[in-house]
């Protein structure tokens, strides 16, 4: 079959045409040996050997700590203004972008979050083909998120074949034509096949709160938290608000939550929805494997391994998900 082809000698050039539309950001190693996602200099290329970034690009869309109204006495409450400068994100793998599918979902529902929507409409996303390793879980229970992108780059011998996900990349596409050579070759399969599977949900009983897993693994956890600030989908959220010494000011803002902390379900008087980490816990889980909310059976987990490679502790969910979910191992 006939397909777009870019040599892999030629990916800076590339890059460098891409730029034309926006700031490029892409996987790059850290001198700590970290792989993270950030500003691509001019003549560095991006680390596309690396299975997984240390935070997932959810940092782009819901910064970790950002106001989201300010308070003037007179005027009211108004959103922060400014322009929301245009940004793509190069190597992405599958995971990633059914991440962002989800994330899309949560908050681009019926009521649009106003600063959420912003970034995600300057935000192009290329994609690029991975292969799963031990902590990946991606190949073993397929989702019906969707790894959608404006362009998807499959890594083959000597370069990558090309494919357009939307109009906008096909405008990416016509930016880099003096690029693409036609050839004739057949792309093996890529992990996005793991995804955008419409399947019907296996028969499944209520969580039963006195499963000795939960015990179990709330014994093991040291409760740092480190698996959701890494999740691609983990998106609960706090809001404070500190009024100004003038008394006639306010800031209102939110900062990344865990529901793995003691505080994450405390309320007025310190009274607790999940009082003990076993609970904690099966809430967790039931937020990956099964959902809640408007997206009630919806798994959010794309298994991207990242939870488990960062865990000091070790947990691994999957052997409790392949017993309780029907997963095939």
């Amino acid at each position: 079959m006939a397909v777009d082809f870019i040599a892999e000698r030629d990916l800076q050039r590339c890059l460098n045409l891409l730029r034309r539309q926006g700031e490029v950001h892409a996987p790059l190693r850290d001198t700590d040996g970290m792989v993270r996602f950030g500003p691509l200099p001019t003549g560095v290329l991006p680390d596309l050997t690396a299975v997984r970034t240390l935070l997932p690009p959810k940092k782009y869309l819901l910064h970790p700590r950002e106001t989201i109204l300010f308070y003037q006495a007179g005027s009211g409450y108004q959103l922060p203004s400014g322009d929301v400068p245009r940004l793509i994100l190069f190597g992405l793998h599958p995971c990633d972008l059914a991440g962002i599918n989800y994330l899309d979902q949560v908050f681009l529902g019926n009521e649009p979050d106003p600063l959420y929507a912003a970034r995600r409409a300057a935000l192009t996303l290329i994609g690029t083909s991975c292969a799963p390793d031990q902590f990946c879980s991606c190949h073993l229970r397929p989702s019906p998120l969707t790894a959608s992108c404006d362009l998807f780059l499959q890594q083959i011998g000597g370069g990558f074949v090309v494919s357009c996900g939307s109009s906008r990349g096909v405008e990416l596409l016509e930016t880099v034509t003096e690029l693409i050579q036609e050839r004739e070759l057949t792309p093996p399969a890529d992990t996005r096949s793991f995804f955008g599977q419409q399947l019907p949900p296996p028969p499944r009983s209520e969580l039963d709160p006195a499963l000795p897993d939960w015990q179990n693994l709330a014994e093991q956890c040291l409760g740092c938290g480190a698996c959701s600030i890494c999740c691609p989908t983990c998106c609960c959220f706090d809001v404070l608000e500190s009024g100004g010494l003038d008394g006639s000011s306010a800031e209102r803002w939110r900062r990344w939550d865990n529901c793995l902390f003691k505080s994450h379900a405390q309320v007025a008087g310190g009274a607790s929805f999940q009082k003990d980490r076993t609970q904690r816990f099966r809430y967790r889980y039931r937020h990956k494997y099964r959902g809640f909310g408007q997206l009630k059976r919806l798994p959010s987990c794309v298994g991207c391994g990242r939870c488990r490679a960062v865990c000091p502790a070790g947990l691994d969910l999957r052997p409790l998900a392949e017993r309780l979910e029907g997963c095939a191992p």
